[in-house]
């Protein structure tokens, strides 16, 4: 079904377990995103235990966002024309806006709309005083360093602090990252509404318990934790360390809101058979078999290799309430592994990139006729391609849309000369190996220089390729911060 002008729908907010609604403002032109027109959509300010009725359309009003650092501003969004199913057609209103719209996205699952209203529950004077902290030029001190009132971020490496209290001074903070344990840091917490986001590593604690705390996304240091309580909003645990861990999360609804990321390797959490969603990152053997007995009910599995295999994919069958899934650099599965929809119904989101050729294949033959399917498989990948490129940092860009397949293959033939010209330095130096190993980092450095679409992302992936060539190099012959120097000094992107 095509969106028209006026049209009011209610959907299901999985957030906040009620039902919320919409309106198309109005259908927009192709433009130089799409040749197809678009559906400019605005949040309703209406919640209910139940679906919005065509009685209730008098009474509706648009949904003002302002909640965090967002100025106060309708809640507009580009989406395509095509409506999904979950969404259901209450009836007609005039427009409540023709406001123009420059964000593009999908129909999306209420996440902003759950986020307002979180923030209207707030009390308002601490709203009121949130945002005058945010505009103030104001500063103040946290265990002696002087810092602006307007901080939204603290990290107890560069402004240590004894109490989590003096904090109370930050009235925007919502971003804290610590690296030691604070005897009153779960005090201060537990009163603030506005952090939600949360770094905890080398705590040193065998329980922790966050009931009570406004944590969305919690980055986690798992070594020695026997026993976990998440807050009741958590949506993220995230956690710091690589391998199995052996702790018992205790989370709201056995995980029902909850998505969890892991690397390297998984301990399956068996006392969260309802989670949402699972993200693997780092992995290089990862096997599917028995994870759908253990968390039947995932929305989300998203996968990414470093690169590495992936055992058994067939298994992913065994996710019938799956509805986003994606791969990223994982191979070792072919045509006869990818699911069908008749398998996996409620799919929707289906992402694949730099996997297995057949593989590639087989999923678009499956899944391109699906209406309301958001389908991307990209990077199809031959055995010899992988044969030459497990050890290429670069192969992310063979099959990038801007950039050029022969700067892909000069970043990959480069790296692995630098790699050999570094490496032969180390283990047999001369008098003059710190100036041939000065001169290889600038040749590598001059490469990169000469092509022009680097941004910070190419920029961080060559940061990181010499890196991970330095940290590799045996003994201290060479002095790698001043080859790190020569980098910084000479590149220009």
């Amino acid at each position: 079904m095509k969106a028209n002008a006026g049209e009011v729908y209610t959907v299901y907010n999985q957030y906040l377990k009620r039902y919320t609604a919409c309106q198309v403002a109005y259908i927009a032109p192709p433009d130089t995103v799409s040749k197809q027109p678009w559906a400019v959509v605005l949040s309703l300010d209406w919640v209910g235990d139940a679906p919005l009725t065509a009685e209730e359309l008098s009474h509706l009003r648009p949904l003002y966002r302002d909640f965090m650092y967002w100025s106060r501003d309708l809640h507009l969004l580009r989406v395509p024309v095509e409506v999904p199913p979950r969404y259901k057609l209450v009836g007609i209103l005039p427009p409540f806006t023709d406001q123009p719209c420059h964000s593009y996205g999908g129909w999306n699952d209420g996440y902003d709309v759950y986020l307002q209203i979180r923030w209207q529950a707030i009390p308002e004077e601490r709203r009121r005083a949130f945002k005058e902290a945010m505009e103030s030029d104001e500063q103040t001190e946290i265990g002696g360093i002087p810092l602006k009132v307007s901080s939204h971020r603290v990290m107890d490496k560069y402004t240590p602090f004894d109490s989590a209290l003096e904090l109370e001074a930050l009235p925007c903070l919502s971003d804290l990252i610590c690296e030691r344990w604070h005897p009153d840091l779960l005090e201060f917490l537990r009163e603030n509404p506005f952090v939600d986001e949360v770094t905890l590593l080398n705590h040193g604690q065998r329980t922790l318990d966050l009931r009570g705390t406004s944590i969305r996304k919690l980055m986690l240091d798992m070594t020695g934790l026997q026993e976990l309580w998440l807050g009741e909003g958590t949506e993220q645990l995230l956690f710091q360390n690589k391998g199995p861990d052996a702790c018992t999360i205790h989370a709201p609804e056995d995980g029902g809101g909850l998505t969890l990321q892991f690397i390297g390797e998984y301990h399956p959490h068996t006392e969260l058979p309802n989670l949402w969603g699972l993200h693997g990152i780092e992995l290089k053997d990862f096997d599917l078999t028995r994870l759908a007995a253990v968390h039947p009910h995932l929305k989300g599995l998203r996968l990414w290799g470093a690169p590495g295999n992936l055992g058994n994919f067939s298994a992913v069958e065994g996710f019938r309430e799956l509805t986003n899934l994606s791969t990223f650099d994982l191979f070792g599965f072919g045509a006869a592994d990818i699911p069908t929809p008749e398998q996996m119904p409620e799919l929707r989101w289906f992402w694949m990139t730099s996997l297995p050729e057949t593989a590639a294949k087989a999923a678009k033959q499956l899944w391109k006729g699906k209406p309301g399917m958001d389908l991307r498989i990209t990077k199809p990948r031959k055995p010899e391609w992988l044969a030459q490129n497990l050890d290429n940092p670069f192969r992310g860009w063979d099959g990038a849309e801007h950039i050029p397949a022969s700067a892909a293959k000069k970043a990959a033939g480069q790296y692995r000369k630098t790699r050999s010209q570094l490496m032969k330095l180390a283990a047999e130096p001369g008098e003059d190996a710190q100036a041939q190993a000065l001169d290889a980092v600038a040749a590598y450095t001059q490469t990169f220089n000469k092509m022009g679409f680097i941004e910070t992302e190419e920029r961080d992936e060559i940061y990181m390729a010499l890196r991970g060539i330095l940290d590799a190099l045996p003994g201290d012959a060479l002095q790698k911060d001043a080859l790190l120097e020569q980098f910084e000094q000479l590149r220009d992107f």
